[in-house]
């Protein structure tokens, strides 16, 4: 009875609690990964869309008339995409 109470039992508290700790463990692990992922293909998005916009600035800059006009055109939508990100 005593080697029940002193032994057995405990071991059996023990092995229950670390099945728990291991199964949040895994479920932070699972968390993590799913929150890089996440993480990763919203930059990718940003870094795809910023790059598109910068590319149609630059497109539009070359096609203005005035050379002057078009330098200032590319940087101010250069610097309010910057603000963006």
């Amino acid at each position: 009875m005593l080697i029940d109470y002193f032994i057995k039992k405990p071991n059996n508290n023990v092995a229950r609690l670390s099945r728990r700790i291991d199964t949040l463990n895994s479920l932070k692990q699972q968390h993590h990964q799913a929150f890089n992922y996440r993480l990763k293909r919203f930059a990718v998005t940003k870094v795809g869309i910023a790059s598109a916009f910068s590319a149609g600035v630059g497109y539009q800059a070359l096609q203005g008339n005035n050379k002057h006009e078009s330098k200032v055109s590319y940087l101010s939508h250069l610097i309010w995409l910057l603000k963006r990100l």
